[in-house]
């Protein structure tokens, strides 16, 4: 194998690897507009479920006291049929009596049961105007999603024909040489091969920046044997100069 040769189109690859990278990123980097639009979406939809929440609690109540009141003046009802039947005045005065503990009964409920009411249609006309703002949203929400459908589509097919590139040129690289750059690259925040740099006469990995010993720097330009970073451990390439040369 030319270990050189093999470094430098693994290089090259690494260059289209971090042009698929950068691809990838935009199609999950969403557009400000779009951000904005779902963060307003989802707070009316909170806010819509919050408000809708609280009336079907307040409903609940309503027509539980309601219920409880149609109950008790069903009772007062035959209570006062009753008391029209009674020969006696002490069952007259047991059914007054009665009547009267049901209608306070029914009268302290209609008391509780108004102000629901009014909480009701105060949350109903908060839930109409929030579901009308919903409604203008919605179209410019639709749009960007959209928009960025089309985009992210777009992208998808410059990676597909970038990607089958990659993969031609993958091919001409040593297949264990491949997977231990990939392994590298997944580990090493997207890089696997670096370049060795000559600055102010010392070597340096380029993408750690640690100071190379000499042996080392000479194992990579003697070009025998693959050589990892012992800073990093990032496959080591000697550069295009040092090809040349």
């Amino acid at each position: 194998m030319n270990i050189a040769g093999a470094l430098a189109d693994l290089y090259t690859l690494q260059e289209h690897d971090q042009e698929l990278d950068r691809i990838k990123e935009q199609q999950e980097q969403l557009p400000p507009e779009l951000v904005e639009a779902r963060r307003q979406w989802a707070d009316l939809s909170e806010r819509l479920a919050q408000l809708k929440e609280q009336y079907l609690a307040l409903q609940r109540e309503y027509q539980q006291n309601d219920l409880e009141i149609k109950d008790l003046a069903a009772k007062r009802k035959k209570a006062e049929d009753e008391q029209l039947q009674s020969t006696s005045v002490r069952e007259q005065t047991q059914f007054e009596n009665r009547i009267q503990q049901l209608s306070t009964r029914i009268d302290e409920l209609t008391e509780l049961t108004m102000p629901i009411l009014e909480d009701m249609e105060e949350l109903a006309a908060k839930i109409k105007a929030l579901e009308e703002e919903a409604a203008e949203l919605k179209p410019e929400l639709d749009a960007l999603e959209a928009a960025n459908a089309e985009r992210v589509a777009e992208l998808e097919k410059e990676y597909q024909a970038k990607f089958a590139r990659r993969q031609e040129m993958a091919g001409s690289i040593p297949a264990s040489l491949l997977r231990e750059y990939e392994t590298i690259r997944r580990a090493r925040r997207g890089v696997g091969v670096a370049m060795v740099k000559v600055q102010g006469g010392v070597y340096l990995c380029e993408a750690c920046s640690v100071q190379l010993p000499t042996h080392v720097a000479q194992r990579v330009y003697q070009s025998q044997q693959i050589v990892r970073c012992p800073g990093c451990g990032r496959l080591l390439w000697r550069g295009p100069e040092q090809e040349e040369g």
